[in-house]
């Protein structure tokens, strides 16, 4: 049976997911999953037998959905090492991409992170997005904290394996591995994760408005689960010089800011209006706006249900002991 690989994404909702598809109004059909983030939710539709429709305006989930939503049987060999790339390749991409030297790794690794992406520059079609996926997985796994905002002398002190051992009780020793240590620790499974459901499931890289108002077919669900204000929403600082290495910096629609959130909100379901019979919209008891405001927004465009469920985060390994509620608004359009 597929599984779901390790991507390590800040506001992943792979353990929502079953939940999510459980309470959605319908048991089959298209569904665009408007803020894809880590695929988690794409997945597990894609699992339970719906075409979807993953969309994300940064690069670095764009990848992702292309190598384990979009991609139906494509898998990557080891051999993938062996492509051809010349020592001035390597250098020519080390100098574009020096400028995570110091910032998120030593320089040493900067030169094998290029050497990488040379490799990545020669595969085509689905390998070239699993490899991408890949070396994103291994960039997110050296550094503290799974981003990639965390000020450069932080990382090197928690890089430090004896520091780590002594302030948290572990070594972390994975921080320190290679690049290609973590590319061929997790080939296996991100081949393992690749499945066909019968349907010409979709990856897209556009802003979600423009999504909405490009689309030109009718679909029977549009989910969302968008970056609200208030929360740990910063994606592009996260993952942004992900996106940067292959010069990706699109703009896109606002929903961090709380006093334009229902504003932009608003205007979003606009232009779902005649091209979704459902909009399901994941957010928890903690959001602001919350989800009596948003509900109440929403309610011009038809019939509003919401569903809750009682779910403890974790914060730094730590469990959110406060009482938090995920909750799902269904909008029934008129």
């Amino acid at each position: 049976m597929p599984k779901y690989p390790k991507v390590n994404y800040i506001g992943n909702k792979e353990k929502l997911a079953d939940w999510i598809i459980e309470n959605l109004p319908l048991r089959q059909g298209t569904v665009i999953d408007l803020f894809s983030g880590g695929a988690s939710v794409s997945y597990a539709l894609k699992k339970n037998g719906y075409r979807v429709i993953a969309n994300d305006i940064l690069y670095s989930n764009y990848i992702l959905s292309k190598a384990i939503i979009e991609n139906k049987s494509t898998l990557l060999n080891e051999n993938v090492f062996d492509c051809s790339v010349s020592a001035k390749e390597i250098e020519d991409k080390y100098e574009k991409i020096k400028f995570l030297s110091e910032r998120l790794y030593f320089d040493d690794e900067v030169k094998e992170l290029a050497g990488m992406l040379c490799i990545s520059d020669v595969l085509e079609g689905y390998e070239k997005y699993l490899f991408l996926s890949l070396i994103r997985r291994s960039m997110i796994r050296k550094l503290p904290y799974s981003r990639m905002n965390v000020p450069w002398e932080q990382i090197v002190k928690l890089r430090d394996e004896e520091y780590s051992y002594k302030k948290y009780g572990r070594k972390r020793a994975y921080h320190n591995l290679s690049f290609k240590e973590h590319i061929l620790d997790n080939l296996s499974e991100y081949n393992s994760a690749i499945f066909d459901n019968g349907f010409d499931n979709l990856s897209c890289n556009v802003d979600s408005f423009e999504m909405m108002q490009s689309l030109n077919y009718p679909v029977d669900i549009v989910y969302m689960d968008p970056p609200y204000p208030r929360t740990m929403n910063k994606y592009s600082s996260f993952y942004g010089l992900f996106d940067k290495l292959f010069d990706r910096n699109q703009s896109f629609m606002d929903f961090t800011s709380t006093n334009i959130f229902l504003s932009n909100m608003e205007k979003l379901i606009k232009v779902c209006v005649y091209k979704t019979k459902y909009v399901v919209i994941s957010l928890n008891n903690k959001t602001s706006p919350n989800v009596a405001e948003i509900s109440s927004m929403l309610t011009q465009f038809g019939e509003v249900k919401v569903i809750d469920k009682l779910y403890q985060y974790k914060v730094t390994g730590k469990e959110n002991k406060n009482s938090t509620f995920e909750e799902l608004i269904i909008l029934k359009m008129k």
